[in-house]
This record gives structure tokens, sequence and C-alpha cells, in this order.
């Protein structure tokens, strides 16, 4: 049983699968007296645009584990002798909705205007309340509260790579 939701059950598949190889790259970084970063991967000295300060670590790290396409161990060494470790895992690229073929749409505190439909034709709003990972089938599972499907009970899931569209009916839809 899961400490999370006592009612759904553990189960190892319903996990999101981040891929992690067994030793995770390590990114040193050391911030001396005035804020300035001496950054180095897998302890050779990582070449950044110019100098680096302290407000620059995250963005760093962001790319590092993109280009890498992994997750890293981050160790920060400060001045005073302090040190602080992390691990950072790299971040899910998105399409850009004009891969989608997704139309510009206006938003503001009257509402959402959209053109280019076909008259009278039925137009469906769909709001993102969670974000899967498909599995290696390419198959998703997902775990939505029974209020929220009773609210809504029909259910738009988009493939933001593939642009696959399906259309789940609960069963009170149907």
């Amino acid at each position: 049983m899961s400490m999370l939701n006592a009612a759904a059950p553990y189960r190892r598949g319903d996990r999101q699968l981040a891929r992690a190889p067994v030793v995770l790259p390590l990114v040193d970084v050391v911030v001396d007296e005035r804020g300035y970063l001496t950054v180095s991967l897998d302890r050779e000295p990582y070449s950044a645009d110019g100098v680096l300060i302290r407000d620059d670590l995250q963005r760093v790290l962001d790319d590092i584990a993109s280009d890498l396409g992994t997750a890293v161990r981050v160790e920060v060494r400060e001045a005073d002798g302090s040190t602080f470790t992390d691990i950072v895992t790299p971040r899910t690229q998105s399409v850009p909705d004009a891969a989608l073929g997704a139309r510009p749409a206006l938003a503001s505190a009257f509402g959402i205007c959209a053109e280019g439909f076909t008259a009278g034709e039925p137009v469906e709003v769909c709001l993102v309340v969670a974000r899967q990972i498909a599995d290696e089938d390419g198959t998703t599972h997902l775990r939505l509260p029974p209020a929220l499907l009773d609210a809504h009970p029909q259910v738009v899931l988009l493939g933001r790579a593939s642009g696959v569209v399906a259309l789940a009916l609960s069963e009170s839809a149907q």
C-alpha cells in the first residue's frame, strides 16, 4: 500500500521512469568570496560563456543536465567551507505549439479568444490538469480523482510529440 494514497496500491509500473546511469556525472562548483563560480564536470573544467556568478548557477546546472540528457550529482562548496549536495535532472523537452499546428489564442481577464474554426462547429475547451509520460509501448496510465471525472466526464489526451488525440469518456458520459 502506498503511503501517499492509502486507497491506491503501489505498482512499480505506475511511476514515471527517469533514466539515470549507475554512476551520475559529477558537477563540482566552487564559490569564491566574491560570488564567482568555478565549475567542473567529472573533474574537467566546464567552459561556460564568460564569467559565472551565483545567479548563473541554476541555468548552468540545467544546461549541463539537458546537454548530457541525464541526471547529474552537484556538489557546491562555499568560500566559508560549507557544502551542499543535490541531484539535478534534465527538464523534459516540450514540443513547441507551432509544431502541433496550434494557433495563437488571446487570453485576458474576460476569457480566451481564438479564430480559425469552422462556423457552427463545437469547440472543446481542455485544461491541462496533469502530465504523464508514455511507457516503452507508447501507452499511458493516468489516475484521476473520481470527483474530477464526475465533474468533467470527457478527458482529452494529447501527445505533444506525436500529435495523437484520444478522447476518454467516463462511465457517466457513456
